[in-house]
């Protein structure tokens, strides 16, 4: 507090924190702790959450009002009292997780404790209205599968849709600004046709920035805290990134794009881009450039990526070379990020992961300072699926922290 004028003011950009607010943020942390590590007693959450255990049995009995607790006694096995463990109750409300892709589309029915009920694929259609009706079909046959008579807004309580391309959420309030690959998709305010169609909440996500959110779930379930670390999905067409600062998703200062790394200018004279510009980044590193080293002639497809990954595998010369130039211009990009942001750690993503080992060997690179190199591991888990998990846990978050 300061005084001016002899009256008492408060310092600029200082809020005071209501009780309601201290209640609200204790709530989400009791949320986020069972979440973490299911099933736990109420004595263990008080002391992950430096909480009072009274105010925890206040949580947690409101919660279980709710319908978003279940208990279960632990196993005997000392004496004294056996503690009653919690956990998120999987029959309480349910999410959709959406991943639109170019080619297909794939819509998860997941429970709130994450385990995956039912799964629905479908061709992704032309036209957003179309995706629209798809969805619908989808959810109608997912629910009647399971056998719920409820309609999907009293049965799902969010939606969160995976999409390729820069959002924008704040300005326009439309849906994208670029979708690459989904050009009739761009500007349209896919979010609300969809709210308006199946009655639940929906966010619209980009897919990297989900893959990010996967990454840092599983490192916390191995007990492996990471703070910063830049994912990089390097697709057929393009290069994803999802950004982590102290354990946070950074999205920009308007929650609009951050980390379109694949976007990052390296030959202004180089080949078109999509966005309009010359030289990107991804216009080198992606599979479809890797490809064109390797054979020219013969058009890209991703089973044939796939045999080029075999040749690889098997040192063969031809594939050893193609895959020397790409790894030269991703060291390149990788040097840039890592001297821009420094991150604990750059993950690699995408079909070129499978060959981690001998492109690992190629990073080494004189793009890279002398004695300052990034950190650089490769996941396994296939896009699509890292795609899923992170709408499925973003979809769950936006329900705990409500």
């Amino acid at each position: 507090m300061t005084l001016k004028n002899g009256i008492e003011t408060k310092p600029v950009g200082v809020v005071s924190a209501k009780p309601q607010t201290v209640r609200q943020l204790n709530r989400a942390t009791v949320l986020e702790l069972i979440r973490q590590y299911q099933p736990v007693s109420r004595a263990s959450l008080a002391r992950y959450a430096g909480i009072h255990r009274s105010n925890i049995a206040i949580i947690v009995s409101d919660l279980q009002k709710e319908g978003l607790l279940r208990e279960e006694r632990c196993k005997q096995t000392m004496r004294g009292r056996t503690p009653t463990l919690i956990s998120l109750d999987r029959g309480s409300v349910s999410v959709l997780a959406v991943n639109l892709r170019r080619a297909r589309s794939t819509v998860a029915l997941v429970s709130l404790d994450g385990h995956v009920e039912s799964t629905y694929s479908f061709q992704t259609p032309e036209w957003p209205d179309a995706f629209v009706e798809e969805l619908v079909t989808a959810v109608a046959s997912m629910t009647s599968e399971l056998g719920v008579s409820k309609t999907p807004s009293s049965q799902i309580a969010q939606m969160v849709v995976s999409i390729p391309g820069i959002l924008d959420l704040k300005t326009t309030k439309r849906c994208t600004i670029w979708t690459p690959g989904l050009e009739n998709y761009s500007g349209t305010n896919l979010a609300k046709a969809l709210r308006e169609k199946l009655g639940v909440p929906c966010l619209l996500a980009n897919n990297a920035s989900l893959g990010a959110i996967a990454v840092l779930r599983a490192a916390e379930a191995k007990k492996k805290q990471v703070e910063d670390f830049v994912l990089l999905m390097i697709g057929d067409i393009g290069v994803g990134s999802g950004v982590v600062i102290q354990r946070k998703l950074y999205s920009g200062y308007n929650e609009t794009y951050a980390g379109e790394v694949g976007h990052m200018v390296i030959d202004p004279k180089g080949p078109q881009c999509g966005c309009g510009r010359r030289g990107c980044w991804q216009l080198y590193i992606c599979d479809r450039a890797t490809w064109a080293r390797y054979n020219r002639k013969v058009e890209y497809t991703a089973a044939r990526f796939e045999e080029f990954l075999s040749a690889v595998e098997a040192n063969s010369p031809k594939a050893l070379s193609a895959l020397r130039e790409t790894a030269a211009y991703l060291s390149l990009g990788i040097s840039n990020i890592a001297l821009t942001l420094n991150p604990e750690k750059i993950v690699l993503g995408g079909a070129l992961a499978r060959v981690w080992p001998f492109l690992q060997k190629e990073l080494k690179s004189a793009f890279f300072l002398p004695h300052h190199h990034a950190m650089i591991e490769a996941i396994d888990v296939p896009v699509d699926a890292l795609f899923m998990k992170g709408a499925v846990q973003r979809a769950i978050d936006l329900i705990l922290t409500k």
